[in-house]
């Protein structure tokens, strides 16, 4: 959504951007161009940044914090063009950050009407854009923002503090970049800070899969740094290996049924998707579904091409038990365990002690990717879910912190997204990170629009 005029803080209003309405009156969004090829990746961020950077620094003297010039510096080195880093002194490091949450509380991270009428609502530390998992462009996202930064700052002289923390992937941040470099002196009244969310694999004794998924934030990235750019594009590299290979091992095992990337994508937004952690579930869903769905076109003497595409335009995303759940395939086909003993290859798993992953990061590649970077911190990201897959939670979260190279600092206490959890669960798991001596965060996740 977009802030469409904010003359006071108490006459904000929503107008849905990029919206359009089908004949039977549902909400669909507007993708913008697919973020998971590199190369449409870095043409789209590149035309962005070149748009952004035509400014000359003319060497006077600034008053510049020290993040803006690495920033600066950052972008010069990588495209050439040399950067007024003047203009990127509302982006905030992890240092500078650090030095403020002390002085954040929880009201401060939830974005109640009353919040924000009262001007309470000061940050928002936590949330998605297209290049991940949501669904709106970086650039209306940042001017969400900005409308209710300035909002909040005519009211009460204090800057908004925002983040986009997208998913294994710094594009969205090199985008934030090239936009404010373009009218840097449209963004006095809102701190940035680059950020990222990334994700890694854990024992998860108290789950029903060995291993489960858990992400940490982290905070004041430079972008352009070669360490992480290396480590966001291996990650998509072996995604993108686990897919091919995936389909290409429920073709040879179920070769009745016709499975290709193509469809994946469409039906399963592997483009999308294809750098998201998880993706052997997702797959799964797939190979499960289309196969099923090839069963009763059998049964049924029907084409299976033809019922497999009226049934999932509507059930995009959709696993083989959802679609059971709808009546929309018969309770008695059920899962294949040919395929499932894919599943089971390409899950990550424990052998002889060790975390074996194919298409996700350990927690030692994380921080190795990390641990050399300067101005950034880690948090954990909705602790409370990582918490219900171990069995002695304050014994992990310890055993994480004393192994981060002193990045983890902080954890998630006050995200606002958390699925019908018990308050005093969530209270306990604060208490339980701040006797760890972490600070606490808050953020919403959005994955559409700032709702401000």
């Amino acid at each position: 959504m977009r802030v469409s005029a904010v003359n006071d803080i108490n006459q904000v209003y929503f107008q849905k951007r990029f919206k359009t309405t089908t004949n039977n009156e549902e909400d669909q969004y507007i993708y913008p161009p697919k973020p998971f090829h590199k190369l449409k990746t870095a043409a789209y961020s590149a035309s962005v940044l070149a748009a952004g950077l035509g400014i000359v620094y003319l060497g006077k003297k600034l008053n510049v914090s020290e993040y803006a010039k690495l920033l600066s510096q950052a972008i010069q080195s990588t495209t050439s063009k040399k950067v007024n880093p003047q203009h990127f002194n509302c982006f905030m490091s992890g240092d500078e950050l650090l030095k403020i949450l002390p002085k954040l509380n929880e009201k401060n991270f939830e974005a109640s009407s009353q919040n924000i009428t009262n001007g309470i609502f000061k940050a928002d530390l936590h949330s998605h854009s297209n290049y991940a998992d949501g669904k709106g462009y970086v650039k209306n996202i940042v001017e969400d923002a900005l409308d209710y930064a300035d909002a909040l700052y005519k009211k009460t002289r204090q800057k908004f503090i925002f983040a986009i923390t997208d998913q294994d992937t710094t594009e969205s941040t090199k985008e934030i970049l090239g936009i404010v470099a373009s009218n840097p002196k449209k963004y006095k009244s809102i701190r940035i800070v680059p950020a990222m969310e990334v994700s890694f694999v854990h024992k998860a004794p108290n789950s029903k899969n060995e291993c489960e998924v858990s992400e940490l934030l982290v905070y004041g990235i430079n972008p352009y740094s070669e360490k992480i750019n290396k480590f966001t594009n291996n990650i998509k590299e072996k995604r993108l290996k686990v897919i091919n290979n995936f389909i290409k091992e429920a073709s040879e095992k179920c070769n009745l049924t016709k499975f290709s990337y193509n469809e994946f994508d469409r039906f399963y937004e592997a483009e999308k998707y294809g750098n998201f952690m998880n993706i052997h579930w997702r797959l799964n869903h797939y190979v499960q579904t289309k196969h099923a769905i090839t069963i009763l076109a059998s049964k049924t003497s029907q084409n299976a091409e033809i019922l497999y595409e009226n049934i999932m335009k509507n059930n995009k995303g959709a696993s083989l038990g959802q679609l059971h759940e709808a009546n929309i395939i018969p309770s008695d086909i059920t899962e294949n365990q040919e395929l499932n003993s894919i599943l089971k290859k390409y899950s990550p798993r424990i052998e002889n002690g060790k975390i074996i992953t194919q298409s996700e990061n350990t927690f030692e590649e994380v921080i190795d990717a990390f641990k050399d970077e300067k101005n950034i911190f880690m948090a954990f990201a909705k602790p409370v879910y990582f918490s219900e897959k171990v069995k002695k939670p304050y014994e992990e979260f310890k055993y994480y912190i004393d192994n981060s190279n002193g990045l983890i600092k902080a954890s998630e206490s006050y995200f606002q997204s958390y699925d019908n959890r018990d308050k005093n669960q969530i209270k306990n798991i604060q208490s339980l990170t701040e006797s760890l001596k972490l600070l606490n965060i808050g953020g919403r996740e959005n994955k559409e629009f700032c709702l401000f």
